[in-house]
């Protein structure tokens, strides 16, 4: 869980992880960025979001990476008479995904679950029905419905407007993180937000139109979310379930999957390297920011980047930032307590530490104690839990506190703060005043699970550099929750005590909705014909801000939630900051991240980095995300009872401002350009003739550095699919997995003969 560099790394906190001094994000489109790829004076980086136009020729200088753009789905009409059976639908949907093929930058696969998700190896020998093979040569080809998606289908499609059979739409994965809970703010992320069988629910089921296939498709839904399995060979049984479950009726069904392709330049001179690429937001995420380099000017440079499309969202850390330049700018700006990691499912810590202590580790009810905190529904306000109170996990917290750009130190409220905010708007329905769906979606897991927290030391250790000391303090705060799961890390995502931004910026905020002045969301803003919450660039928000602030600060103003943290004396000294903050800089966007916005207009927006010994993450922390190794396996055998893999190994050493990708046999001794060893881990899936998972489990390492499978002896009789992934440094997607067909004796209770083996690349 934790990047290769520890945190609290301070003797390099001056330099804090990004190198650039400074970011300049341009909206541009697609011609304006091919433009301003080669301009000689001041060329541009990088393209985040979709590729440039080029009117000839890509030059030379320029690379392009990839990621998971957007999900293809073929719907099928609820009014067609002509598609009342399954098997009709099935077969409509059969010939829409062959009138697809013609589509250069479509793949099709007809299954919801891509190689770039990281659950990919326990689907890969799956296949949706109602393919093209099953579809009778003399079933009448489908109509389409006119819409913006038809561009995807070939020019022999028949579209039209009414009567339509089916339709083709296209999905971004983004949208489906979005509604399945993920917030691209200071909101947490459920922990399970990039994998597949999360954005097939959210895709697949809206389309159900049986309430038996909805209630079979929530029901499996909820016993994955809420770990009701007892081992990973059920839970994956549960996963093919529930994806059944959802393309089972052959009302809508993911036929294919397009890749967004994003340009940098490679230049010598003026280029970029060391890039850490997400497998589904591509170069729009926090861990990109935090490992590009500038090829010059390491320190003092400017990373200049474009972006597409032009910006829509309001900028607020609570309901805002949700558009793809929102995005961008809170990574940028923001320091959540976990980041995704690029190459997996998985997350890693930022600004939150975990400890597993032997208490958090026995999987039974622990008490919580009477003096926890716990926020109230409604209200918010943060209360003793009291006696009697127990919960089934408990998370032990150690927190990189710093300042905030308005000079304020973060304390033990700013922390707790966003408790009492998602408890205070997420909870009730419309006819509470205090209410944003948006909101009650991006704290449903914190509000259900949530049962109270505990301060219990704030540490201080003083560090001398050069001939100053600085003291650096470190919140210890424990979390109780209700979240039965031997996973320690998707606890620790459930609630973490974290904020990005100081309480008294988020109470600010809470007044200006509460008074009518502005919503959080765009939702609720629309619904009540009020202005989107904007901390910058709405000039009259700006002026009603800044007088609530100087009324603030003459009564000493803090919510009501905070009256056990916080005196009248500490928030007036809050909002005396804030009003200074907002007089120097002509914004309140206040945060604690390693940027802080320098200028803003419709054509730029300039971020500075923070120069304060108080930032915690240390440079190059997460520098081994970058350029991850990927293995290939080569060969698949049998050899007694044991299957035996052999593998190869790519990776990037470093060759002067460049690096270069290198193949070599899996060794243990196979090295970065780093000198960091490559670390593997393997899995393995047995797949029966009836298509349910029968054995799941890891490859051992042997001394000829080949890997073995050993299938556990209580595997039943019959045949199987085996199918193996080895993923070094964490680095699952688009895995290249090796596959063997055997036949375990009833007799010996051990894997037989294999039939044949092949390895997918």
């Amino acid at each position: 869980m934790a990047p290769q560099s520890a945190l609290g790394d301070h003797a390099l906190a001056y330099f804090p992880s990004f190198y650039p001094h400074e970011i300049r994000i341009e909206p541009l489109d697609p011609e304006g960025a091919a433009r301003e790829f080669v301009n000689k004076t001041d060329p541009l980086h990088v393209y985040v979001g979709t590729a440039p136009r080029f009117s000839g020729q890509i030059p030379e200088h320029l690379k392009s990476v990839e990621s998971l753009k957007s999900l293809i789905t073929i719907s099928v009409n609820p009014q067609s008479s002509r598609l009342e059976s399954r098997e009709a639908r099935c077969q409509a949907i059969g010939q829409a995904a062959a009138a697809l093929a013609a589509s250069p930058d479509v793949i099709i696969q007809p299954y919801p679950i891509t190689p770039y998700h990281a659950d990919y190896l326990g689907h890969a020998d799956r296949l949706a029905p109602g393919t093209a093979t099953r579809t009778p040569t003399d079933a009448p080809a489908p109509t389409f419905r006119a819409g913006a998606d038809v561009s995807l289908l070939s020019p022999q499609a028949r579209v039209q407007a009414t009567d339509w059979d089916v339709s083709v739409d296209e999905t971004s994965v983004s949208a489906l993180q979005i509604d399945a809970g993920a917030a691209f703010n200071g909101w947490p992320a459920p922990p399970w937000t990039k994998e597949g069988w999360v954005q097939a629910y959210t895709l697949l089921r809206p389309a159900l139109s049986q309430a038996s296939d909805r209630e079979q498709a929530d029901e499996l839904y909820g016993r994955l979310t809420h770990n009701e399995f007892r081992d990973r060979t059920e839970q994956l049984n549960l996963e093919r379930e529930l994806v059944a479950a959802l393309i089972g009726s052959c009302e809508r069904a993911v036929i294919g999957y397009r890749l967004r392709q994003e340009f940098y330049t490679d230049d010598y001179s003026d280029g970029i390297e060391n890039l850490a690429v997400d497998s589904q937001s591509g170069l729009n995420s926090a861990v990109f920011l935090r490992t590009v380099k500038l090829k010059d000017f390491l320190w003092n440079g400017r990373l200049r980047v474009g972006i597409h499309p032009r910006p829509s969202a309001a900028w607020n850390p609570i309901a805002g930032f949700t558009d793809a330049t929102g995005r961008l700018v809170w990574s940028t700006i923001g320091d959540n307590a976990f980041l995704p990691i690029p190459f997996n499912s998985r997350w890693v810590q930022n600004r939150a530490e975990i400890r597993i202590t032997d208490e958090s580790s026995i999987k039974r009810s622990v008490r919580v104690p009477d003096d926890a905190l716990m926020p109230q529904t409604i209200t918010g306000k943060l209360a003793p839990v009291g006696a009697g109170h127990g919960a089934t996990a408990k998370v032990l917290y150690r927190l990189s506190a710093s300042n905030f750009s308005d000079g304020s130190a973060m304390e033990t409220a700013d922390l707790l703060y966003p408790y009492a905010l998602a408890f205070r708007w997420g909870a009730g329905g419309q006819d509470v005043a205090t209410h944003d769906p948006e909101i009650a979606t991006a704290t449903r897991l914190i509000r259900e699970r949530l049962r109270g927290v505990k301060l219990v030391r704030v540490e201080e250790t003083a560090r001398p550099v050069a001939d100053q000391t600085f003291t650096y303090r470190t919140p210890v705060i424990e979390v109780y929750l209700d979240n039965l799961t031997f996973d320690e890390q998707e606890n620790a995502l459930i609630a973490p005590p974290w904020s990005s931004v100081p309480w008294h910026v988020l109470a600010l905020m809470e007044a200006a909705v509460e008074r009518g002045l502005a919503a959080f969301s765009r939702g609720e803003a629309e619904r009540r014909h009020l202005p989107w919450l904007d901390l910058v660039r709405d000039p009259a928000q700006l002026t009603t801000f800044r007088a609530l602030i100087k009324e603030f600060a003459q009564t000493g103003y803090r919510p009501a939630a905070l009256e056990l943290l916080v005196g009248p004396e500490a928030a007036k000294a809050r909002w005396q900051l804030l009003d200074q903050f907002v007089e120097a800089n002509g914004h309140l966007l206040v945060t604690n991240g390693p940027y802080r916005l320098k200028a803003s207009s419709p054509d730029a927006f300039v971020f500075e980095v923070v120069r304060d010994f108080t930032y915690p993450v240390g440079l190059g922390t997460f520098n081994g995300f970058a350029y991850p190794a990927r293995a290939f396996i080569s060969r698949m055998e049998r050899a007694g009872d044991l299957v035996l893999v052999s593998a190869d190994a790519e990776f990037a050493v470093k060759q002067q401002r460049d690096h270069r990708i290198v193949r070599a046999p899996l060794q243990p001794d196979t090295l970065r350009g780093t000198l960091q060893p490559i670390q593997p881990e393997s899995h393995y899936v047995a797949v029966g003739q009836d298509g349910r998972v029968a054995a799941t489990g890891s490859l051992v390492r042997q001394p000829d550095s080949r890997f073995a499978v050993s299938l556990p002896t209580t595997l039943q009789a019959g045949d199987f699919t085996l199918l193996a992934a080895i993923s070094l440094d964490g680095n699952a997607i688009n895995p290249a997995i090796g596959r063997i067909e055997l036949r375990n004796s009833a007799k010996t209770g051990q894997a037989g003969n294999a039939r044949d083996a092949e390895g997918e690349p």
